[in-house]
């Protein structure tokens, strides 16, 4: 499977209607467990999370990461999140990733596509093991094998949401020993996390910000509000080093997800859209220029060079996204976006509200901000 290919089955649900599986969203199946003490802060209705700025610790964190974490695609299309653990070039995932396909294919951080097979998958617990030979002897990621994560430790999530490689979001334990049940599968003693998560993080790692330890696996996420949720790590190394040691000669049926294949979890146009111009401030916040200008089309990029895009950034000192409101227009989609912006104007921090309409599309099968332009609405 060529790239290009495998970039179109991500994007499918804009150029051929078909779903992107990813986390898993939970409707009405959250107990009143849920309900428990949390330290989480209510979100808006746009699913916005505000993050700290990214500490150089953290940068560190993250480029010593990111070359370890995959991207996985079943030959369904299914698609999710996956990270080396071991020397034997095993990957930890989702079992809703991979169910009931044994070869997958795995793309690296510099988008080489690697085959992989599925050598142990649990129809209980939501975990499964990808080997890829290619890997086999490369440094896995440093892994938590005992201790919990605490209340408001902070934490990384990496991942490919909607096929976008390498995308770090930053947050918090919000809640612990979280406990519900999304058919097959049973989800007991979780991580409750504020870092923000979308379709395509299943399977990723949830990293603590001050060790780089892997703590948890994300994999769910609750519908229309910013709460995510992952498996801690010491829960289930036991029985994913059984597979590793012994792999499985036959892999079990996974019936399907609570509302069949991809319900509650489908990406439309419209959920991509918003995510790229979420993730597009977020990585102006983080101070990642480059990444920020890479999500914008090529016709915007030759009308503004990337250090002129830089600059236009020198003074801010943040961005909060207040509201994004998408529409589709034709076979694109326009969001409108309203931000406040603090400014160092002069030595004095100025507070300056904007309108934007961002017009998101595909382009050379990628989802591209394809222009944009905006008005000051007060300060």
């Amino acid at each position: 499977m060529n790239r290009k290919w495998l970039i179109s089955i991500i994007l499918s649900v804009i150029i051929a209607g078909a779903g992107v599986s990813g986390v898993i969203y939970l409707q009405d199946v959250m107990p009143a467990k849920l309900e428990e003490a949390s330290a989480l802060v209510q979100t808006s209705n746009n699913d916005q999370a505000e993050e700290e700025p990214v500490t150089k610790e953290e940068e560190e964190i993250i480029q010593e990461s990111q070359d370890r974490v995959f991207q996985i695609t079943a030959s369904n299309g299914e698609q999710g999140s996956g990270f080396l653990y071991n020397e034997k070039g095993d990957l930890l995932t989702n079992a809703h990733v991979v169910a009931n396909t044994r070869e997958v294919t795995v793309t690296t951080s510099d988008s080489k596509e690697l085959p992989g097979e599925v050598i142990g998958i649990s129809t209980n617990t939501d975990v499964a093991v990808v080997r890829v030979p290619a890997l086999n002897e490369s440094d896995p990621l440093p892994i938590e094998r005992e201790n919990k994560a605490e209340m408001l430790d902070n934490v990384l999530a990496l991942g490919s949401p909607l096929g976008l490689q390498n995308t770090v979001t930053t947050g918090e334990i919000t809640g612990l020993d979280r406990e519900f049940d999304i058919a097959p599968f049973e989800y007991r003693g979780l991580y409750q996390i504020s870092a923000p998560i979308q379709p395509g993080n299943s399977g990723g790692p949830l990293i603590d910000a001050e060790t780089g330890h892997v703590i948890g696996i994300n994999s769910a996420k609750l519908d229309k509000e910013g709460i995510g949720f992952s498996i801690p790590l010491p829960d289930i190394l036991d029985l994913v080093e059984r597979w590793s040691e012994s792999p499985m000669e036959s892999l079990p049926e996974i019936q399907d997800t609570v509302g069949g294949p991809g319900e509650g979890y489908n990406t439309t146009p419209v959920d991509q859209a918003t995510y790229i111009v979420e993730y597009f401030y977020e990585s102006i916040n983080q101070g990642d220029f480059v990444t920020a200008y890479s999500l914008i089309g090529s016709s915007w990029q030759g009308d503004n060079s990337y250090e002129n895009f830089r600059q236009g950034y020198s003074n801010t000192l943040s961005v909060k996204v207040d509201d994004l409101i998408p529409k589709q227009s034709g076979k694109n989609v326009q969001v409108t976006a309203f931000i406040t912006v603090e400014e160092n104007i002069g030595g004095d921090v100025k507070i300056k509200k904007f309108k934007l309409n961002y017009i998101v599309g595909v382009e050379n099968d990628q989802i591209k901000i394809l222009s944009g332009k905006g008005e000051e609405v007060s300060s």
